[in-house]
């Protein structure tokens, strides 16, 4: 398994549910007017970037990642492509809920962990991985070119474990802050390489610390 193109994962910039008392998944929240400059700070740089190269941008079906990539969209100008498999984790009947009423009817923890459904209807981590992973799968045997793909920060987490092919039982995590940078790529020997994670340069830039948290 390997890449024929390097990959560009973003995830979507700040949305409605990081700042008010809901929950996220597939809460189909919209941007936030700080979301909406983070994402035309993020397509600026993007711009400068890949400077003019052809790519194929691809996004999450929610409406968080939507408006990210149509900023993107626009200030490159290039097609759109929605992918209903790059949604975020399904968070079941916990989606458009508080935090407090979701809390309500969730589901202990239960091992092993993987196969854990945290509420009623939602996704276990395994199915979650195996459909994120499944997709990438056959994406890659289809990209004819660079590609930025817009979606949500677990579904980043499992395509880097899927790049690298860590076990679904290796409980590692990688952070990603909304509007950020990843890419992977082959590199020159042919080994699989993360040129860059969670690069949020264009948004330090301006004043947007993401602090480092010990």
């Amino acid at each position: 398994m390997g890449l024929r193109h390097p990959l560009v994962l973003i995830r979507h910039a700040q949305a409605e549910h990081h700042v008010r008392d809901i929950t996220g998944g597939w809460t189909d929240t919209r941007l936030t007017s700080e979301g909406m400059y983070q994402s035309n700070l993020l397509a600026e740089r993007l711009d400068e970037d890949l400077d003019g190269l052809p790519i194929h941008l691809g996004t999450s079906s929610l409406q968080r990642a939507r408006q990210t990539a149509s900023i993107i969209a626009q200030k490159m100008g290039v097609d759109l492509q929605i992918y209903t498999s790059l949604a975020d984790l399904n968070n079941g009947l916990a989606a458009g809920k508080t935090h407090a009423q979701a809390k309500s009817f969730a589901i202990p923890p239960s091992e092993p962990l993987v196969d854990w459904q945290p509420y009623p209807q939602a996704e276990t981590w395994r199915e979650f991985f195996q459909r994120v992973s499944g997709f990438m799968d056959q994406f890659i045997t289809l990209q004819d070119m660079p590609a930025v793909l817009v979606t949500h920060s677990a579904n980043i987490h499992v395509i880097i474990a899927w790049w690298l092919e860590l076990s679904i039982e290796s409980r590692t995590h990688f952070d990603v802050v909304p509007a950020s940078i990843t890419v992977l790529k082959m590199g020159k020997r042919g080994e699989k390489s993360i040129e860059r994670l969670n690069d949020s340069a264009h948004l330090h830039v301006h004043g947007m610390h993401n602090q480092i948290k010990l």
